[in-house]
């Protein structure tokens, strides 16, 4: 029986098909990229004390969900639009806001492709440059120019790759008036440095920009979805009127209002992952073969050498010892030597590196 349809992107964490695949019940998930230390404490405490509230509808605005968010993230409520998740809000996109051509990254997300897809558009891409998948900034420049719809991640999924200050501002210098750059932030919050580099402060105030965001990553909570746009009033309106009403059900705006309130858990995440996933990247790169990318998100690319075995069969390899890895064979601009690994906590990440370890001794 299909697991999913032949034409959709496939994703990581699918850990029911990974089970049965592997004949494994219980498996650590290196191929879905979230806070390895789950959500905070409140929000257990929070989907608790909401529970019995599931008899009655939520609040159809998430009021005040919105009202944390926004001070969250330094603006106003009526510069948000709440999403069941992000991908909602990336699927109507653009369909609420028609361009006659969209710019993709390549290797990139594969839903942008996707949701535009649906619209008849036709795409065009612009490449990173292997063996270290930078960004050729001229080229980049020069496409974004030309308008369109504009999809691009900061930091890249799945490379990791990072847009600094100067190169966004030099993006943006060249944007024309009637183009639309959906710039996709659900990584940059475990970024260092964060602060510099989002483009939510300009998006509020510029309809040239929005920021597509999500809360379930960097807060552990992707079975809840949440997400978010951020952009200018007209923008956030026309998007928010699009949208079913009752979106966002109510465990998921407790859950989130929690998250929002815990100061401690942010700054502790950060100081963890940071450390966390350097051990991790230096322990990787002494598994000959494996070629780590320097990390900058919660996750880290690798470029397989011929030394080691195809993505596909590495995956399968290390499933059979208890560990699912993101295969990324089946990006755009990607071969069958690429994989994409989650940090999780310490003791999972070394279990992890002498899973890998094994493998290369047995010379499979």
């Amino acid at each position: 029986m299909a697991s999913f349809p032949p034409d959709r992107p496939r994703h990581g964490g699918d850990l029911a098909l990974a089970s049965q695949t592997f004949g494994r019940p219980e498996l650590i998930d290196f191929s879905a990229n979230m806070n390895p230390l789950g959500p905070p404490q409140e929000v257990w405490q929070a989907l608790l004390e909401n529970l019995p509230g599931i008899v009655h509808y939520p609040d159809p605005y998430a009021r005040t969900l919105k009202a944390a968010l926004a001070a969250h993230l330094g603006l106003e409520p009526d510069n948000l639009v709440l999403g069941n998740g992000s991908m909602e809000l990336l699927y109507l996109l653009p369909r609420v806001f028609p361009q006659d051509r969209a710019l993709l990254p390549a290797p990139g997300f594969s839903e942008y492709e996707y949701a535009v897809g649906l619209t008849g558009r036709p795409c065009r891409f612009v490449y990173l440059q292997p063996p270290d998948y930078t960004w050729h900034m001229a080229e980049l420049a020069e496409a974004v120019s030309q308008g369109g719809l504009i999809f691009l991640c900061n930091p890249n999924n799945p490379t990791g790759t990072l847009l600094p200050r100067d190169a966004l501002e030099e993006l943006l210098a060249v944007l024309p008036k009637t183009a639309l750059l959906v710039m996709d932030e659900a990584f940059l919050d475990f970024v260092e440095d964060y602060q510099t580099l989002t483009l939510v402060p300009r998006a509020v105030q510029d309809p040239r920009v929005v920021v597509l965001g999500s809360l379930t990553k960097f807060f552990a909570l992707p079975g809840l979805r949440l997400g978010f746009v951020a952009g200018t009033k007209d923008r956030v309106q026309t998007l928010a009127a699009q949208l079913p009403p009752w979106n966002i059900n109510s465990l998921a705006q407790a859950a989130g209002t929690a998250a929002l309130q815990d100061q401690k858990y942010l700054a502790h995440s950060r100081e963890y992952l940071h450390r966390t996933r350097q051990k991790l990247y230096e322990a990787l790169q002494t598994i000959p073969g494996l070629n780590p990318l320097p990390p900058t998100a919660n996750f880290i690319f690798c470029r397989l050498g011929p030394e080691l075995p195809t993505a596909p069969r590495l995956v399968e390899l290390m499933g059979q010892r208890g560990f699912l890895l993101r295969d990324c064979s089946n990006y755009r601009g990607l071969d069958d030597r690429c994989l994409r690994l989650a940090v999780r906590r310490q003791r999972e990440n070394e279990a992890l590196v002498a899973a890998f370890r094994d493998v290369v001794n047995r010379g499979l």
